[in-house]
């Protein structure tokens, strides 16, 4: 399969669901939260709170044509929030979206790829021995914390607590005795598998634990009828060559455009 507009709703699509599952989550966690989203056209603008990495709009501008007045909406349920706003849009997108940003101001703030493979029956394997599924949430959200942090902090615990409840999810580690070492999330939506929350501890990478964690994720989304699975990365990092090795390929580049304050 190669990339096309068809690929891309799929992922887009995807994207945006799980930024509407991560709003609903958030709030059946923590008593005091605000976390809502609304709908901008295809996508979903979602708000955790102010300084989240999830409060973000995803899969914008994919379907129907854009209107500024969804960029109006959009910018005044941030504002009313005190956020910043945030989009993250495929290439694919409905090319409006891109010139209303641009004549709005809007400043490129980083790119990421959007990766994808083909799966099968070939990709079943024995179950790996050493990829459990995590005794608490708090044992995943501490170690995907300290692998993307370095250190664990209340918010990155809150972070992962909200990623760990997501539905249609399956959360995993690897351990070392007692010690946890890496940790990953398969996600399910209309048939496609997303590979999430890949994060190994500083001190335990270049072990091929990702690598471990991918080939078990392709393996459970075999079983479960998945035709597909995607992952995002950060373009040439380490992460994509361990995704590329075992067959995943560049689907399009993703450009996250932010207002300026």
């Amino acid at each position: 399969m190669h990339a096309n507009l068809s690929l891309a709703l799929r992922l887009e699509s995807a994207s945006a669901a799980l930024a509407r599952w991560s709003a609903e989550v958030h709030p059946t966690l923590f008593a005091k939260s605000a976390a809502t989203s609304i709908s901008c056209g295809s996508g979903t603008a979602c708000f955790l709170d102010e300084s989240s990495p999830l409060t973000q709009i995803k899969g914008a501008g994919m379907i129907a044509p854009t209107f500024e007045g969804d960029i109006d909406a959009v910018e005044a349920f941030y504002e009313e929030r005190m956020a910043p706003v945030t989009f993250i849009l495929s290439p694919f997108a409905d090319a409006a979206i891109f010139t209303y940003l641009s004549r709005r101001g809007y400043e490129i703030g980083s790119f990421e790829n959007a990766l994808f493979r083909p799966v099968s029956a070939a990709d079943i394997l024995p179950p790996d021995p050493d990829i459990v599924s995590p005794d608490a949430p708090e044992e995943w959200a501490r170690t995907l914390g300290e692998s993307f942090f370095d250190i664990v902090t209340q918010a990155g615990l809150e972070l992962g607590r909200t990623l760990y409840n997501l539905p249609q999810t399956q959360n995993l580690i690897i351990r070392d005795g007692e010690t946890a070492l890496a940790a990953a999330q398969l996600g399910f939506h209309e048939g496609l598998a997303l590979f999430q929350c890949d994060g190994t501890i500083r001190r335990y990478r270049r072990a091929g634990l990702q690598a471990k964690l991918i080939q078990d994720r392709l393996s459970r989304a075999a079983q479960a009828g998945c035709d597909m699975a995607t992952a995002d990365t950060e373009p040439g990092s380490a992460s994509q060559h361990n995704y590329e090795k075992l067959g995943f390929r560049l689907a399009y580049t993703r450009v996250t455009l932010i207002k300026p304050e």
